[in-house]
């Protein structure tokens, strides 16, 4: 099941050990999740392998009580140790998860879902953890079934990326390919419209007809999408914007484009 379950139950009160030295670094081989959001989903999520927890005493008081497996250690720390333990201006909100990244995902896996109104995301070069968290976020409010990024030139899942995607990152697969074009192909294989955003489209996204299989294909932010990228895609479509601004957010423009998807869809 490609949408990555999430469990009922409450996320774990955490034990007040006694005070220990914490060591982050026994631990380092691990991918470091870091928020209020994101470490709830994680926690939630039966499919994460966790190492280690790291919380100040004022964050684990905002938890309700559940049970957590004994084999991972929670430690009680002060928000300077997470300061230095973690990246510069990472806003941790007095927490840190230490875990296994999820299983890798294939194009293939997508296909099988075999979804009549399947919509998936595609990201061109996007390279900002950040603006990549923030789609998978609107993916996830949006019904998405997967955001599709090219392995070259996209940054690894990090803290920041799923402190942006606010625990999104536990339920829409993440899926690096290593040809975007033959992937979009495969995807148009199966039935999936293509439909790429592109300011200088004729047509907007209002008349383009996005029912059935739909993949959302996104540029980058003031450049777009590469020429092979674009002539791979079935349709392009542009949002209408005032001739004031250049280019929209990405995150902000794959929402649009995700609302306007349902709309049709629904309409």
């Amino acid at each position: 099941m490609l949408k990555r379950p999430m469990s009922k139950r409450k996320p774990p009160h955490f034990r007040r050990k006694p005070e220990q030295t914490p060591s982050p670094h026994k631990a380092a081989s691990g991918l470091w999740i870091y928020g209020i959001h994101a470490c709830r989903a994680l926690l939630a999520n039966p499919q994460r392998r966790i190492h280690q927890i790291l919380v100040t005493r004022h964050t684990a008081d905002l938890f309700d009580p559940a049970d957590l497996p004994e084999s991972v250690p929670v430690q009680i720390v002060e928000r300077t140790f997470l300061d230095a333990a973690l990246p510069p201006e990472s806003v941790h909100q007095g927490i840190a998860i230490n875990c296994e990244p999820l299983p890798d995902l294939d194009i293939a896996d997508i296909i099988a879902l075999e979804r009549a109104d399947s919509v998936v995301v595609v990201l061109d070069q996007a390279n900002d953890p950040r603006n990549i968290g923030s789609v998978m976020r609107s993916a996830a409010a949006f019904g998405a079934d997967a955001v599709i990024v090219p392995d070259r030139g996209t940054p690894e899942v990090s803290g920041s990326m799923a402190k942006a995607a606010a625990g999104a990152l536990e339920s829409i697969p993440f899926v690096r390919v290593t040809n975007l074009a033959r992937s979009l192909r495969k995807l148009k294989d199966a039935g999936y419209w293509c439909v790429g955003l592109d300011g200088t489209a004729t047509q907007t996204l209002a008349q383009t007809d996005m029912t059935g299989k739909t993949a959302i294909v996104m540029g980058a932010e003031g450049t777009g999408l590469r020429q092979l990228t674009a002539e791979t895609c079935d349709f392009l479509a542009k949002i209408p914007i005032s001739g004031e601004v250049e280019s929209l957010n990405l995150s902000i423009a794959t929402s649009i484009a995700l609302y306007e998807r349902n709309r049709t869809k629904t309409g």
